[in-house]
This record gives structure tokens, C-alpha cells and sequence, in this order.
């Protein structure tokens, strides 16, 4: 299996777990995390669900997570008979595998147990987890993790990265008990009322805001520094997009929670949630170089098309030097 093979694979992972999030997220919203009473069919007679709203937006989910699986397992497939084969690479896609598995028996026993808020969360937060994963994978995929990295910012930038990413991971789960307290835990009206976290909605939203704003502030600081200091165009590049996606998350969240909780707002939420993951562990990855994976030896090189309608081979490019190798770096 070919090392681009993978690639594309793990980036197609990538994509549908953000697709699980988000459809995941509009179960919630327009009330239908009950459509289907049962699992894993929708109901205790039939597979497939009844020509209802509720059912239907239920099910629409269970059915993007096929698709996930069937890509995942691909992706699995591909880490073990890619060559040449990387340990770290069947990891991280077993790490999918195992994910998938975890979710599935959450989501099972969220459906048995009536949206039970407290796994509900845990349902939530083991899917960004898998994310994670699935954002480090396409990540190494084109990358030699055979030698070190190179670091290209000062040890104390690389700490503060890693408390960001700390940082990030407690907003994230007080979001998720902010949701757990709303008046809306997602289940199909007038069929069940999901029970809530036992805390006012008031006090849960201010602690929330309070910490994303301080993470607002802490990631602002690090982009402020990233400028001061002797770094590569695109590490600060990618601190600026952080910060903008912090902001406009900031301002959805405070809209969407002044103006009561419309369905499209929430949804927006939890989109910039997950692009707000995949930015930071993307952000914190670009702050130490590797070199792209150099070919298998032995691998036959296509000749350039024009070289081979002339009846020669075109020229092999030479590797850069150093000194060329160090521009590209701050430029």
C-alpha cells in the first residue's frame, strides 16, 4: 500500500469525524435524541426508522457514523500493509478503531439510560478525542519521524503551547456541562424529557465564558510573542488563525446564549468547537519541523512527461542545501 494511499485515507477519517460531531450535534438541537428508541436498530421491530422528523435526523447520524466506520477500518487496513510500514502510523489508526468502538458502546448505553446528561458528555468528549487522533495521523502521514524534530521556537513558547492545549481541553468540557444543564438535553418533544445537570444554566455559562476567555487571552499572548520572537512566517501565521477562531467562538457563544439558544446558533457552536480543536493540536504540531518522508529506496520515479517524448529522462532534482533548506524556514 502506498505511503499517499494512507494519506488520503486518514484525511477522509478526518473529515467524517468532524461529520459525527456535527451531526451528532443536530440530534440535539432539533430534539430528536430519542427518534430511535432502541440500538443499534432504530426500534425494537425494525432496522430502519419510520417516515418521522425525529427518527429520521436520528438515524441520518447513526448512519454517517457507517460511513465512519467503513473509512476507519480502510484506514486501518492501509497503516498495516503500507510500505514502508511505520509503527507509529498503526498505532494512531488502531487508536481510530478503538475509538469507534468506545463510542459505539457509549452511544449504546445513552440511548438505554434516556440521554443520561453526564454520558451524554462523555459521548461528546470521546469523539474530540477521536478527532485528536485523527488530526495527528494525517499530520505524520507525510512526515519522517524517524530522527528528532526540529524546534523552531524558544522551550518556554513550547510549554505554553502545551497549557493551551490543557487549557483548551478544560474549556471544552465545561461547554459540554454548560450544554448538560440547558433546558434542551435533545430528546423528542412531547415523547421524553432528558434529565439535566442539577446546576443553574446562569452560574454553568459564566464559569464557561470566564475560562474561554482567559484561553482567549492566553493564546492572544502567545501570538503577541510569536511576533516578537526570531520564528518562521507560518508559525505565526498559525497563531493569528487561532486567534480568530477563539474570538469568533467567543462571540458565537455569547450570542447564542443572549439570545436564548436558537438551534442554528448551537449548531454553529459546535462547529467552531471542532474546527477550534483540529486549529489548536494542528497549531501545537507546526511549532517543531520534520522533513517530509523521504521515497523508499529501490522506488522506480516516473520520468518527466516532455524528458520522455524526447526519448530522455528528465534530470533528477538535486536535494536543497542547507542554507536553501533554513530560508524556506523563515520565509
Amino acid at each position: 500500500m502506498a505511503p499517499s494511499t494512507l494519506r488520503r485515507l486518514s484525511i477522509a477519517s478526518l473529515v467524517s469525524v468532524a461529520a459525527i460531531v456535527l451531526t451528532g450535534a443536530a440530534v440535539r438541537v432539533t430534539g430528536s435524541g430519542l427518534g430511535c428508541s432502541d440500538w443499534p436498530t432504530c426500534t425494537k421491530t425494525h432496522l430502519t426508522p419510520p417516515l418521522e422528523f425525529h427518527s429520521l435526523v436520528e438515524f441520518s447520524n447513526r448512519m454517517v457514523t457507517v460511513v465512519l466506520v467503513v473509512l476507519i477500518g480502510a484506514t486501518f487496513l492501509a497503516a498495516l500493509f503500507r510500505r514502508p510500514f511505520r509503527r507509529d502510523l498503526a498505532w494512531l489508526a488502531g487508536g481510530l478503531i478503538a475509538g469507534v468502538l468506545a463510542e459505539a458502546v457509549i452511544g449504546g448505553i445513552v440511548v438505554y439510560t434516556k440521554l443520561n446528561p453526564y454520558l451524554v458528555m462523555v459521548h461528546f468528549l470521546a469523539t474530540l478525542l477521536l478527532l485528536v487522533d485523527a488530526v495527528v495521523l494525517v499530520h505524520r502521514t507525510s512526515r519522517d519521524y524517524s530522527a528528532p524534530g526540529r524546534l523552531l521556537v524558544p522551550t518556554p513558547i513550547l510549554m505554553l503551547a502545551r497549557g493551551v492545549l490543557v487549557l483548551l481541553a478544560v474549556v471544552v468540557t465545561a461547554g459540554s456541562a454548560t450544554t448538560g444543564t440547558a433546558p434542551d438535553g435533545g430528546g423528542a418533544s412531547g415523547q421524553h424529557i432528558a434529565p439535566r445537570i442539577p446546576m443553574a444554566l446562569r452560574d454553568m455559562a459564566e464559569l464557561h465564558a470566564t475560562l474561554a476567555l482567559f484561553l482567549v487571552g492566553v493564546v492572544l499572548s502567545l501570538a503577541i510573542a510569536l511576533h516578537a520572537l526570531d520564528v518562521p512566517e507560518r508559525v505565526r501565521k498559525a497563531g493569528r488563525m487561532l486567534v480568530a477562531v477563539l474570538v469568533l467562538q467567543a462571540a458565537v457563544g455569547y450570542a447564542q446564549y443572549f439570545t436564548r439558544l436558537p438551534a442554528a446558533l448551537v449548531e454553529l457552536h459546535e462547529l467552531g468547537a471542532t474546527v477550534l480543536v483540529i486549529g489548536t493540536v494542528q497549531f501545537f504540531l507546526a511549532l517543531t519541523h520534520r522533513l517530509p518522508e523521504r521515497a523508499p529506496v529501490g522506488l522506480r520515479v516516473v520520468p518527466d512527461l516532455v524528458g520522455a517524448a524526447g526519448g530522455q529522462a528528465a534530470p533528477a532534482a538535486s536535494a536543497p542545501s542547507a542554507a536553501e533548506t533554513t530560508a524556506g524556514f523563515r520565509r
